[in-house]
């Protein structure tokens, strides 16, 4: 499997079923995963690893001197609802898809891409589906 840090695409990536704390680089697998982990997550607690049961991240659960350690899973998880808190009810159609394990409708989709990426995108949800919608007319 692919690394995360030497991951440039989502598109060349066929996924993984965990993420490490550093590894997490907002893309399309991953915000799916937070999505199945928000309990683990909510909790403060980085979910455990498949392969190895008994690991534990150990970069979620140390830190800063002064934050604790539910700090990180909670950031991320926190991050990834504040980005899904902008794309209104296609957002909670996705949580809701994924936590239901069901197949992704268009809209879920859409949420889904405007909620990957490094960093938060500036523009509104509904400016990014026009521009998202003209841009790939132009293609």
């Amino acid at each position: 499997m692919k690394d995360c840090h030497q991951c440039k695409d989502y598109r060349d990536c066929a996924g993984k079923p965990w993420f490490h704390y550093s590894e997490v680089r907002f893309c399309p697998f991953q915000i799916l995963w937070v999505i199945e982990n928000s309990d683990t997550l909510l909790q403060g607690n980085w979910p455990p690893d498949p392969d190895s049961s008994s690991y534990v991240d150990p970069q979620a659960k140390t830190g800063y001197k002064s934050e604790g350690y539910y700090i990180k899973p909670a950031g991320i998880l926190g991050e990834v609802n504040a980005r899904l808190s902008r794309t209104g009810t296609h957002g909670k159609l996705l949580r809701a898809e994924v936590l239901a394990g069901l197949d992704l409708s268009q809209e879920s989709r859409d949420a889904l891409m405007y909620v990957k990426g490094w960093r938060r995108k500036r523009m509104s949800y509904n400016a990014w589906k026009k521009w998202r919608k003209l841009y790939q007319k132009v293609k």
